[in-house]
């Protein structure tokens, strides 16, 4: 049988004296190696999972970068934008008190309050709860349940809020005043049964539509009218245009209002967001 081969180690200082040395069988010259690759995968996995916390890190700190300039961007377009209703707010006073007509290019008149197309998804809000008193049968639907409509004119610009100062005719403000071009579409919020479809003293032409759940809805200060008493509408038909009609000292305008129970209430509650 022949030797098995080993490997000799030797520790020479600089001055050639106490020279030491060390004999590795096969085994442990192999353990080494072993160390030695094992050693160098380790500080490899270790770079790479360094520089990818590393990236990661970096990453997130340009998203947070990202963030708050995009925040403070948004802030500033909020600052902008009630700067905007201020001006507006001012120039439309302004302008009725003084009896200056409007521009047709109005800033007012182009703000987008609703989209252009009424969606049968938007419709089926309140599908088969609409008119009369149908929607109030479904079982297991709360009373009080708010029905969500639609605006009430897709161009414009809120004047007036509910009980904001006094109204025109001195008394609380009983709904929102809409600031649109004469001859603006007026559409139904939601289904329901128009009640009444005339002349009224203070709100000129004027739209009352019964949706059921004992809630209803005015339009007035209306041009004209397209709809007729005891005729079913739908969420988004036309039914009116807006004017300046009935006892107004401003230009022209939608007074939305929603009644519960017979009474005022806001319409922001029941009006989406813009």
């Amino acid at each position: 049988m022949g030797k098995r081969r080993s490997w000799t180690i030797m520790f020479v200082p600089n001055d050639e004296s106490g020279t030491r040395q060390t004999r590795l069988d096969p085994f442990g010259v192999r353990l080494i190696i072993g160390v030695v690759v094992l050693a160098v995968v380790l500080v490899g996995l270790g770079m790479a999972s360094y520089w990818k916390v590393a990236s990661i890190a970096l990453e997130t700190s340009r998203v947070k970068a990202e963030n708050a300039r995009l925040t403070e961007e948004v802030q500033k377009v909020w600052e902008l934008e009630r700067l905007m209703a201020d001006m507006l707010e001012i120039d439309y006073k302004i302008r009725t008190r003084l009896g200056v007509p409007f521009p047709e290019d109005w800033p007012g008149y182009q703000y987008e309050l609703a989209p252009e197309i009424v969606t049968e998804e938007a419709r089926a809000d309140v599908g088969g709860r609409g008119s009369g008193s149908e929607g109030a049968r479904v079982a297991g639907e709360e009373e009080n349940s708010a029905i969500f409509f639609v605006w009430p004119v897709r161009h414009g610009w809120p004047t007036a809020e509910f009980s904001e100062g006094a109204g025109t005719a001195g008394g609380p403000h009983t709904g929102i005043d809409i600031a649109a071009q004469t001859g603006t579409p007026v559409r139904a919020v939601a289904d329901g049964r128009v009640v009444f479809a005339g002349m009224d003293d203070r709100y000129g032409y004027l739209v009352e539509i019964d949706h059921g759940r004992r809630l209803s809805t005015r339009y007035g200060h209306c041009s004209r009218l397209v709809v007729r008493q005891e005729q079913l509408v739908k969420k988004g038909d036309i039914i009116s245009y807006v004017g300046s009609t009935g006892r107004v000292t401003t230009g022209p305008h939608l007074h939305f209002e929603v009644r519960k129970n017979g009474r005022p209430v806001d319409p922001r509650a029941y009006l989406p967001k813009y």
